[in-house]
C-alpha cells in the first residue's frame, strides 16, 4: 500500500466516524440551539406556529443572577504523607496559581458560568504549545473553553475517560491553515466550511472548518488527527509522545541531515538522560548509581486522558452534560410569555369610547387635547357618556408573578437567598434556614465547578511533567504577606522503583480546591472579620505595632484598598522597635 493510498484511507475512516458520530448528536445540537434562543428572548411558542407579542425573559434573569466571577484557588495535597511529597505539593500549587495569573482565566470563567448555566455543561480543551514560552522558557499551557456545540462526543459514551474517539470543530480562515498548519496554498481548494456550524465572519469563500479527533489506539495511547473537508491536517498516532525530525535516507535528526533530497519522518522519544545534578536531592541515597556514572534513563511522562475537561452543571442520568436552566424552567417561561402576550393584547384593545347624542356639532380625534365640546342652547351635559371597555389585568398579572416565584424555587434563587424582604414576621433562625435550604439546591452546580477545576489542575500540572524542560520561576506570598521566588522543577518528581529497578516521574497527588479561597469571594465581609479579629485580641496586642501588622498584612490578603501603604509603615515601625530594643541590650 503506497503512502498515498494510506493517507486517503484514513482520512475517508476519520471523516466516516465523524459523520457517524456528528448525526447522532443532531438531536443534542438542535436542543442546545433552543436552549440559547430561550436565554436571548425568543418568541417561539411550543406547539404554535404564533409568536409571543412579548417577552419577559426570567431565564436570562435567573441565569445572570447565578454567574459568579469567583476563580476558585488550587489545591494540592499528597496521597502519602513526607516532606518530600508536602513540599512538591506546595510547589504544584504555586505553579497553578501561576499560571491562573497569566491566562485569561477572567474572561474563560465568563464563558463557563454562562455554557454551563445555558446548555447544561461547558467543554475545556487543554493543550500545549512550544511557542508561548518566554525567556529561556520552551512553550506553556493554552486553554479553550469551548460551547458544547464545538464537541462532538462518541456515540452512547457518558464520560470523556469512556471514549474511544471524540472530535472538536472550530472555525479559522484558510490563511490560518497556511501559517499554523503548514498547508500549502495549492491545498486550500481542499478544506471546506460547514454551513451548520457557527460560521466565520468573513468572506464565504476564506472560512474553513478544522476537525480535531483525539482517539485511544489499542494500547490505550492518545491520538491526535486533524482535517478539513478533503484536506489532512496532522496525524500523530502518539499525541503527548516527544517528537523528532529523522531522515529516512541518512537517518540523522533534521538540524545534522546533510542529504540533497532529504524526507524527514516524526520519530517517537520514549527516554530522556537526566544529569545527576540535575535530580532532587536525596535521589542518590536510595538508588543504585555508581560513583562514575554521570546520569539516569528516565521514560518521559506521559498524560493518560485526553485533553479535554468537561464541567456539569447537574448531573442528569444518562447524559454526558448536565441538566440545562434553560430546559427546568422552559414550561414557566413560556406560560409567562403567553400571559405578557395575552395582557399586551388586552392593553392594546383597551380604551375609553365617547357617548354623543346623534346630532351632535363635535368632531372627535384620537388627540387628547384637541377636542373641543360646545354645547347647544338647552342641551344637557347628561346628554354625553361614554363606554370604558378597560379590562381587568389583575389576575394575568398574579399568574405571572406565581410562574416567576415557581421558576426561581425550581433553581433555588428564593427572596431570602437574594435578600429580598418578604415582610413576614419570623424569626432571623427561620429565615437563616431558607437560605440554607435555598443554597444547598446551588451548592451542587459549584460541586461541579470545583471538580472541572481539579480536573483542569491535573491536565496543567502533567503537561508541565511532560514538556516543562526548564525551570520554572513563580513566586508567591508568604503568610506574612512577604513575596518570595520559587521554582517548579519536572525533575524533583522523578522517584526510584526499587521493585522494578527503575525510575519514574511520581504524579501521585490530590487534586482539589481550596475552599477557603472563596471567602475572598465576600471581601466585605472578610474585611469587617479581620477587624473582629483584631478587637478580639485574636492576633494579639492591639497596641503593638507587630499586632497591627499582622492585621494589616491581613487586610492586604482581602484587597483591603491602601493595605499596602499600612503594612510598609508598620513594618518600618516594627524594625525601629525591634533596633530600639537591641540599642538598650547593648547599653
Amino acid at each position: 500500500m503506497t503512502e498515498n493510498t494510506q493517507k486517503s484511507n484514513r482520512l475517508a475512516y476519520f471523516s466516516s466516524l465523524y459523520q457517524k458520530s456528528k448525526s447522532a448528536a443532531e438531536e443534542k445540537r438542535t436542543l442546545y440551539d433552543r436552549h440559547m434562543q430561550q436565554y436571548r428572548g425568543s418568541t417561539e411558542i411550543d406547539g404554535s406556529t404564533q409568536k409571543a407579542l412579548t417577552v419577559r425573559n426570567i431565564t436570562y434573569e435567573m441565569i445572570e443572577s447565578q454567574v459568579s466571577s469567583h476563580i476558585p484557588p488550587p489545591k494540592v495535597d499528597p496521597t502519602a504523607y513526607s516532606e518530600k511529597k508536602v513540599r512538591l505539593a506546595q510547589s504544584v500549587e504555586r505553579l497553578l496559581s501561576a499560571v491562573r495569573e497569566k491566562l485569561p482565566y477572567e474572561q474563560m470563567n465568563d464563558l463557563d458560568e454562562r455554557y454551563t448555566y445555558i446548555y447544561g455543561g461547558s467543554v475545556w480543551f487543554v493543550e500545549w504549545d512550544n511557542e508561548c514560552g518566554i525567556g529561556n522558557r520552551i512553550g506553556g499551557v493554552r486553554l479553550h473553553c469551548l460551547s458544547p456545540k464545538s464537541f462532538i462526543p462518541q456515540p452512547g459514551a457518558r464520560r470523556v475517560e469512556d471514549m474511544d474517539y471524540c472530535f472538536l470543530r472550530f472555525e479559522t480562515t484558510k490563511a490560518e491553515l497556511v501559517r499554523k498548519w503548514g498547508v500549502s496554498p495549492a491545498s486550500l481548494s481542499l478544506a471546506e466550511r460547514e454551513w451548520d456550524s457557527d460560521c466565520y465572519e468573513g468572506e464565504e469563500d476564506e472560512g474553513a472548518t478544522v476537525i480535531l479527533c483525539f482517539y485511544r489506539d489499542a494500547d490505550g495511547k492518545i491520538g491526535e488527527y486533524a482535517f478539513s473537508g478533503e484536506l489532512t491536517l496532522t496525524d500523530i498516532p502518539d499525541y503527548y509522545a516527544r517528537k523528532r525530525r529523522i531522515c529516512s535516507v541518512c537517518h540523522s535528526e533534521e538540524q545534522n541531515c546533510l542529504c540533497e533530497h532529504p524526507h524527514f519522518t516524526l520519530e517517537n522519544q520514549n527516554e530522556e538522560q537526566v544529569e545527576l545534578h540535575r535530580l532532587p536531592g536525596g535521589v542518590e541515597a536510595f538508588s543504585p548509581i555508581s560513583g562514575g556514572q554521570k546520569g539516569i534513563e528516565v521514560p518521559y511522562y506521559t498524560p493518560r486522558r485526553f485533553p479535554i475537561v468537561i464541567r456539569k452543571n447537574t448531573s442528569l442520568e444518562g447524559s454526558l452534560l448536565g441538566a440545562s436552566d434553560c430546559e427546568i424552567i422552559r414550561p414557566q417561561q413560556q406560560s409567562i410569555n403567553k400571559i405578557e402576550s395575552r395582557i399586551l393584547q388586552k392593553l392594546l384593545r383597551a380604551g375609553v369610547t365617547p357617548v354623543v347624542p346623534e346630532d351632535a356639532t363635535i368632531t372627535l380625534n384620537n388627540s387628547v387635547f384637541g377636542q373641543l365640546i360646545k354645547m347647544k342652547p338647552g342641551e344637557s351635559a347628561a346628554q354625553y357618556g361614554k363606554v370604558d371597555t378597560t379590562p381587568d389585568i389583575s389576575q394575568d398579572i398574579a399568574e405571572a408573578s406565581r410562574l416567576y416565584d415557581q421558576a426561581k424555587r425550581i433553581l433555588g434563587i428564593s427572596d431570602a437567598l437574594v435578600g429580598i424582604d418578604t415582610s413576614k414576621n419570623e424569626s432571623g433562625y427561620a429565615r437563616q434556614l431558607q437560605i440554607l435550604q435555598a443554597s444547598g439546591r446551588l451548592e451542587s452546580k459549584r460541586k461541579m465547578k470545583y471538580a472541572a477545576y481539579a480536573d483542569l489542575d491535573r491536565l496543567i500540572f502533567e503537561y508541565h511533567l511532560s514538556f516543562a524542560d526548564e525551570p520554572r520561576q513563580i513566586s508567591y506570598r508568604d503568610a506574612f504577606g512577604r513575596m518570595h521566588n520559587a521554582t517548579f522543577n519536572r525533575y524533583d518528581f522523578i522517584s526510584y522503583d526499587e521493585t522494578s529497578g527503575s525510575f519514574y516521574y511520581d504524579d501521585d497527588y490530590l487534586f482539589s480546591v481550596d475552599l477557603n479561597g472563596g471567602v475572598e469571594a465576600q471581601r466585605e465581609a472578610l474585611w469587617e472579620k479581620n477587624l473582629q479579629n483584631l478587637t478580639g485580641g485574636a492576633l494579639g496586642d492591639p497596641s503593638k505595632s507587630v499586632t497591627l501588622l499582622r492585621y494589616w498584612q491581613c487586610q492586604e490578603r482581602a484587597h483591603y484598598p491602601y493595605a499596602r501603604e499600612n503594612v510598609e509603615y508598620f513594618q518600618s515601625a516594627v524594625r525601629e522597635e525591634l533596633n530600639g530594643t537591641a540599642r538598650e541590650v547593648i547599653e
